[in-house]
């Protein structure tokens, strides 16, 4: 989400991929690293405590939760990630989009559902893909550290 918050703060997109304001679009980046350290910070919160739960009375013979602390725990963490996850394919799928409307980009493959398709099947590939897209790499070092994942003296190429 880190990058994909840099190609939407260098886009200037809102953190859920539309257009907005300069005020709207400013916070993109930070809002997007608030939602991946708080899920991470979330997860391992939830790995510990169930961590304290898994004594052998908390699990029937098929390791399945029975009592309710471990089932709240164990189960959570599967909510947690599926809705990081959905977030994450509809946030990349939108970027996407947005990018493919920008520079006129057809769509060459599953007409209609190409840009959920990538996201949802190699996520990564297609936010460096983006990334690449919105920055000359060649040029300038990308920064982990920054809204824009550039150098303050980086020109805007989108």
């Amino acid at each position: 989400l880190i990058l994909a918050g840099q190609v939407l703060h260098r886009l200037k997109l809102t953190w859920f991929g539309n257009e907005g304001t300069v005020a709207q679009t400013s916070s993109t980046f930070r809002i997007l690293l608030m939602i991946t350290v708080a899920g991470l910070l979330l997860d391992e919160i939830l790995k510990y405590l169930t961590w304290i739960y898994t004594d052998a009375s908390n699990y029937d013979d098929y390791g399945y939760p029975v009592s309710n602390p471990a089932y709240v725990l164990v189960y959570g963490r599967d909510v947690l990630a599926i809705c990081i996850g959905v977030f994450t394919v509809v946030l990349v799928t939108k970027i996407r989009k947005q990018i493919r409307s920008r520079y006129g980009i057809p769509e060459q493959q599953c007409v209609g559902y190409e840009d959920c398709c990538c996201s949802f099947w190699c996520n990564c590939c297609t936010v460096a893909q983006m990334a690449r897209h919105t920055a000359d790499y060649d040029t300038y070092a990308g920064l982990c550290c920054s809204e824009t994942g550039l150098p303050p003296h980086a020109p805007a190429i989108v």
